[in-house]
């Protein structure tokens, strides 16, 4: 609400960005999410409410809309087995055969409904690459990292993408041992972002952590390193 946002990337499937109120135009989730879900046969999309239940019941979700097509066209073109050769009550009863035999259809079957998340192996989605490449690269002047070990590409590479003169923040546990960034704010995340929003003079309220509790130390041998914590060191 400081209007300092410029994107947040999230590695998040859960949502959890837009349900804190993030906007879809600044929001990239470059491993999709839950929110929705879209049919592998025709591309029709729903919200992953509407196929809760089956998930919840260990059922393979299927299209709403492929069930509508299915019931408004024949099931399939009856294949007829040939009868060369057959005496007469033969082929009477191979054609008896014919009509009540389920293998000689080919009944479509509605497309399973897949949440819009991206599994190992997948191409991340477009706006991915296009939000950092074409619009980010060129306007960003701080980078906040916070609670990622950058162990999984290629988001863990947008670091290194970016100008070497932008200044980087990383915050989590435990630093990160394969990237150098400018600054490293070790601790909780919810404890780091509280002292900092403290600092900055915005009024961040955390129904769990009071601002007067929070000790800041830095890491002997480092000039760049420091630790958060509830309370005095």
């Amino acid at each position: 609400d400081k209007d300092k946002l410029l994107t947040n990337f999230t590695q998040n499937i859960d949502n959890l960005e837009s349900y804190a109120g993030i906007l879809p135009e600044k929001l990239i989730q470059c491993h999709g999410s839950f929110a929705t879900a879209t049919c592998v046969e025709c591309g029709y999309r729903v919200t992953c409410e509407e196929i809760y239940k089956d998930l919840k019941a260990g059922r393979v979700a299927r299209c709403d809309r492929c069930i509508r097509n299915l019931r408004v066209k024949p099931f399939g073109i009856k294949r007829k087995r040939s009868t060369n050769g057959l005496s007469t009550s033969k082929k009477k009863r191979q054609s008896y055969e014919d009509s009540t035999d389920d293998e000689d259809y080919d009944i479509a079957v509605a497309g399973v409904m897949k949440p819009d998340i991206t599994f190992f192996g997948e191409d991340l989605p477009a706006t991915f690459h296009d939000r950092l490449t074409k619009h980010d690269k060129d306007l960003v002047d701080l980078v906040l990292v916070i609670g990622t070990s950058l162990k999984v590409a290629p988001v863990s590479e947008v670091s290194g993408f970016l100008p070497p003169e932008t200044p980087q923040i990383y915050i989590s546990r435990e630093p990160c041992q394969h990237v150098d960034f400018d600054i490293d704010m070790l601790g909780e995340c919810d404890t780091i972002v509280t002292e900092l929003c403290r600092r900055a003079g915005w009024d961040l309220k955390h129904e769990m952590i009071k601002e007067d509790d929070i000790s800041v130390q830095l890491h002997e041998g480092y000039k760049s390193r420091y630790s958060f914590r509830i309370g005095t060191a």
